[in-house]
């Protein structure tokens, strides 16, 4: 399988065991959202200092110029958006073969674990797997919640969709962070955790609190958006976020980056 390692060194890095990925595939449900509306700007912004980029097939191709040395992963699941009746009835929206021929390191499909598309959205997400195997790239399982944002902080759920996730083919698992039992989640799940963002936290000290809270408790790193290029400092932001994911900094010192 040295394909999948080959990919997936380009994602978590292979010294740390870690990576920093930063999604800007929101678009795909939420429209030109603040911070996202020309994508291409934040490429510009943030691209030296990612491990890798969660996007789009869309953006890939009229929004981003590869440099060649920072990871993809491209999303193969969408077709629900905001503005339909529930955001989780998602679907396949690209084939494995097609996002390589996009120059993917890693494919990603969402699940909606406790949602009426569990059944459907697990399903895809196993066939998708199968796929993936047969072409040695790696699957990340993205945990979503829809609109029950409650189910977002409970561990026992947020574990029990981590599992599932690889248990079905996932290669990596986007969840969620809960303030407690996180050990709970990253333990239970044979696979790499990575915490995403969620809802736009009110500081940047809060996304680096939280960020900290999750490498202690066991994660693999992070697949987050908003609480980055939403920031008004968004350079110095990743810059503290990636010291604490590759050099293990404290909360502490990554504060003191910041104000820097």
């Amino acid at each position: 399988m040295k394909g999948k390692k080959n990919r997936l060194s380009r994602i978590l890095n292979p010294e740390t065991g870690r990576g920093l990925i930063v999604a800007v595939a929101h678009g795909m449900a939420l429209g030109p959202m603040t911070g996202l509306e020309k994508p291409a700007k934040v490429f510009e912004m943030l691209e030296s200092y990612t491990d890798a980029w969660l996007m789009t097939k869309g953006i890939f191709t009229h929004a981003y110029e590869p440099r060649g040395s920072t990871g993809l992963i491209l999303r193969a699941s969408g077709a629900a958006t905001i503005a339909g009746p529930d955001i989780t009835n998602e679907g396949v929206t690209a084939s494995v073969e097609e996002l390589l021929t996009l120059s993917a390191d890693a494919v990603a499909f969402s699940a909606f674990i406790g949602s009426a598309n569990e059944h459907t959205t697990l399903q895809q997400m196993a066939a998708v797997a199968e796929s993936c195997r047969r072409w040695e790239v790696p699957l990340v399982g993205v945990i979503g919640v829809g609109k029950d944002k409650e189910k977002a902080q409970d561990p026992e759920f947020i574990a029990l969709g981590a599992r599932v996730a690889a248990e079905h083919g996932a290669d990596i698992v986007k969840t969620y962070y809960t303030a407690t039992g996180f050990d709970k989640v990253t333990g239970g799940c044979p696979v790499p955790v990575a915490i995403a963002g969620g809802p736009k936290c009110e500081t940047d000290e809060e996304t680096l609190r939280m960020i900290r809270g999750a490498l202690d408790g066991g994660a693999a790193g992070i697949v987050m958006g908003r609480n980055i290029w939403q920031s008004d400092r968004p350079v110095p932001l990743i810059k503290a976020v990636r010291a604490m994911i590759h050099d293990d900094t404290s909360a502490e010192d990554a504060l003191g980056m910041l104000r820097e």
